[in-house]
Parts: structure tokens; sequence; C-alpha cells
């Protein structure tokens, strides 16, 4: 059955947002936006009205209001809001278009407009706009699928010690090929760390490792340090210089049949960094700040999910 794909805490993040905005300040640029991608503005006034009819047609809001948890709804609205306009841009860049016909299969195979608007945590206006979405995500990454590879060079890190977590020894690391890239071989060797240098074709990565595939790995640009958690689910943190990131000719034949359409969703929803990079997220002060390698707002800056650390050039 076709369904709408989304994030396990999506319904849960989703439908409190208007109710933390008052009160908090804002810079001028972005006095009546929630966000700003490159010249589109999100307006805030959106986001509220969204909120207000979670709060009246879906029970889970109430809750995340008695738990105080709604900063985290806030969040997740705004940056679903966020993604659609990042995918609105691929897609226009691509020449890609969802077929309404799929677009319809997809939301009457999950239910149909109410039932996805309340399972997903969305108004029903919007909808169409989280179905189409996905559609053009999953052609995103077949376009690219077979087209991009990486190369990262770096290590990972599983064991912690009373003061220095797994992220933190990261971190540090990161900061040090950061700061001189030339010698991340030799940077990560002192650390006292086994030695990743590896060449991943995204779609060979998508059907052995697709957390990987999903991950900042694949969207992060050349010459970039990423200090990131592939999974949640496992201690392991990834710090590696990507030092090479090409993108092939070719018409994005590779075959997907095998891929986990959820995998193959997000693998295109990563293909939207370069475009967030490039263009740059601003999120209202009120909402966190905007965190790179998790396409997603984050409440501050010590509570980022991973890191991507501007480095120099690499030389080849």
């Amino acid at each position: 059955m076709i369904r709408i794909i989304r994030r396990p805490v999506t319904l849960l993040t989703a439908v409190v947002a208007g109710l933390v905005l008052a009160g908090c300040g804002s810079g001028p640029s972005q006095v009546g936006s929630a966000a700003i991608i490159g010249d589109r503005s999100i307006p805030l006034e959106d986001v509220q009205q969204e909120v207000r009819w979670l709060l009246d047609n879906v029970p889970e809001a109430e809750q995340a209001q008695e738990q105080r948890k709604l900063d985290l709804q806030a969040r997740e609205v705004v940056r679903s809001r966020i993604i659609h306009e990042l995918t609105m841009i691929a897609a226009e860049r691509e020449g890609l278009r969802a077929d309404p016909a799929e677009v319809d299969a997809l939301i009457e195979g999950s239910g149909g407009v109410d039932a996805v608007a309340r399972g997903a945590g969305v108004i029903p206006e919007r909808v169409r706009e989280l179905a189409t979405d996905q559609v053009l995500l999953q052609q995103l990454a077949q376009h690219y699928v077979d087209r991009v590879s990486v190369r990262l060079v770096g290590t990972s890190i599983v064991t912690e010690s009373p003061g220095a977590t797994a992220k933190d020894q990261a971190l540090e690391i990161g900061r040090d090929i950061a700061a001189d890239p030339g010698r991340v071989e030799q940077i990560v060797r002192q650390s006292g760390n086994q030695l990743i240098d590896s060449e991943l074709p995204m779609a060979q990565t998508l059907q052995n490792q697709p957390e990987i595939a999903a991950s900042a790995v694949f969207g992060a640009s050349e010459g970039s340090v990423l200090v990131i958690q592939p999974s949640q689910e496992q201690a392991e943190w990834l710090v590696a210089l990507v030092q090479e990131r090409n993108v092939s000719a070719g018409d994005g034949s590779a075959s997907t049949a095998q891929a986990d359409p959820q995998y193959l969703y997000f693998a295109g929803l990563r293909l939207l960094q370069p475009i967030a990079d490039e263009l740059g997220v601003r999120v209202n002060p009120r909402y966190g700040v905007w965190d790179a390698t998790a396409l997603s707002p984050a409440a501050s800056e010590g509570e980022l999910s991973g890191y991507q650390l501007q480095s120099r050039t690499v030389q080849p």
C-alpha cells in the first residue's frame, strides 16, 4: 500500500507551533517570517494558522501542550515548510514533475486527506503538498543515485571516558582536521583511532548502508568536515573530511527497485542539502537555529545533532 512516509516524530513535532511564538524577539530581517530560504519567506502567520487547526483537530496536540513540548512542535512545522520550499526549488532546477495520479494514489492509499492531516500533523490544505514533496524527492533520488559519490577520510568513535564523550572526541578531531585538512590522516592516527579512507557510491550505499546514504555524508560540500551520528540507535560518531564529492554525467537510470521507498525518500531529502547550503536558511530565532546536518531547526547551537565544519581548500 502506498503511504505517506514521515519521520517517526512528525505527529508529535508538527502540531502546536504558534503557541510558543509570542514574546520572543527576532531580527528585523525576519519580522513576520518563520524562516527565510534564499529570497523565499515562510510567513509566521501561516505557521500559526496551521497550529491553531492542529490544536482544534488533533488530540495529540493538546497532550503535547500539556507536556510542555510546544517548542518541538514549532520547529517541526517550520522544518516541513522549509523542506517544501527546498523541494520546489530542486524540482524547478531539475525539471521534475509529480504525476497528479500518483499523488492522488499516495493520499488515498494513506486513508484520504483527513486521515493524513491528522496522522502526519498538517492542515488538510497541505496534505497534497506533503504527498507531492514525497513523490518529487523520490524522483530526485532516482535522478542522482547512480551519479553521486563521495570520498571520506576520517574515523569513527564509539569509546567514551569520563569527561570525554564520543561526540566530544569527534568534535575535537573534526576541528583539528578543519584547521589543517592536509594532515587529516596524521591527525586521525595521532588520536589513536583507526583511519577510514572510503569511496562511497550513493547507489551502492543506499542498498548496503541506507542510513549513511540518507545522512549528511552525501549532502555536505567538498572540503567540509562532518561530525555526525549516522544512526540514532548506535553510539558511533563519524568524523570525516569530505575530500571529494563527484556528480557524474548520467540519466539517473540506476535501478532502485530493491531500495526501501522510505530510504529512497530520505536520500532525496539529503540531496536538498547542497541547495540549502547554497541559498542559506535563516530560522527565526524564536525557533532556534538551522541544523544543516539534520535539515531541521535545532533549539540552539548547543543542541545541534551534528556539525559541518568549514575547512581550508583541500589540495589535490
